[in-house]
């Protein structure tokens, strides 16, 4: 696994609205990993679990529920809160 400091990607309209993402092995960040948030860091590594685990279903998901209610969305939200609900 990888992690990458990639500020020129997050110019793209895509992009703008996140700070970190996930690619399988691949992290990428807005900012030098000295300054990113660690909650930040733990979402994005529970997206490359993820990945590794459902290769198709997990990046699928975005197709068929969307961004804010998606399931793989909530399960890193809650691995970043610390197991917190």
């Amino acid at each position: 696994m990888r992690v990458v400091v990639a500020p020129s990607l997050f110019r793209l309209p895509w992009f703008r609205r996140f700070d970190g993402y996930a690619a399988w092995n691949l992290i990428l960040l807005r900012r030098p990993l000295a300054e990113t948030d660690d909650d930040l860091l733990v979402h994005e590594l529970c997206h490359v679990w993820q990945m590794q685990h459902r290769p198709l279903a997990m990046p699928l998901s975005y197709l068929h529920q969307g961004y804010a209610r998606n399931r793989y969305e909530d399960e890193a939200r809650l691995a970043a809160d610390g197991g917190q609900t």
